[in-house]
């Protein structure tokens, strides 16, 4: 894995021995920046199931103002701290080692708002549809916000949920993505 674009381009992203994460493919990360190209510059970002860090590390190497990523996973995080630290972003970066749906309450509380949020679950759990209900009902989600989730293709995601509502969805191969924002 690399950064694919910004001040840290070609520059190296560790990834997590095993099979506990799967990380964005590069093919797949650069469609969707390609996307919300005019939405990173100084952009708030919240990376859930962040695991090595690779799409909010991308976000501030295109010059997003600050990143809050979430990971539960020991050994994910232990890499996460070591590429924010390799890419020299520690400084724009909060790491928050817990469950993403803890993480959502502790971040409304403390009246946080992101401008990009991405959301790259474990598949086959059903998480989607509960974390995007938790972001609506936290109102964590900018005005002119976006949530970016990845899934398998085959798992549909819903039309909306609460204030958010899917205004896109892009498809490569066994991963798409979906686009939502709020109204």
């Amino acid at each position: 894995m690399r950064i694919i674009a910004g001040e840290s381009k070609g520059r190296p992203i560790e990834s997590v021995k095993g099979m506990h994460t799967r990380p964005t493919s590069d093919r797949v990360k650069e469609s969707i920046f390609n996307i919300i190209q005019f939405q990173v510059a100084d952009a708030l970002v919240l990376d859930l199931f962040a695991g090595t860090g690779n799409l909010g590390l991308e976000a501030l190497s295109r010059g997003s103002r600050k990143a809050v990523f979430v990971e539960k996973e020991p050994s994910a995080i232990k890499v996460l701290r070591k590429n924010c630290v390799n890419l020299g972003y520690l400084h724009k970066s909060t790491i928050l080692s817990m469950d993403v749906l803890k993480a959502i309450k502790k971040l409304s509380c403390n009246g946080e708002r992101f401008d990009i949020v991405f959301m790259d679950p474990p598949y086959e759990k059903g998480l989607e549809e509960p974390v995007l209900r938790a972001l609506s009902q936290e109102k964590l989600v900018a005005d002119t916000g976006v949530v970016i989730v990845e899934h398998r293709t085959r798992d549909i995601q819903p039309e909306t949920i609460e204030e958010l509502r899917k205004v896109d969805t892009r498809i490569y191969g066994n991963t798409s993505v979906s686009f939502y924002k709020r109204g």
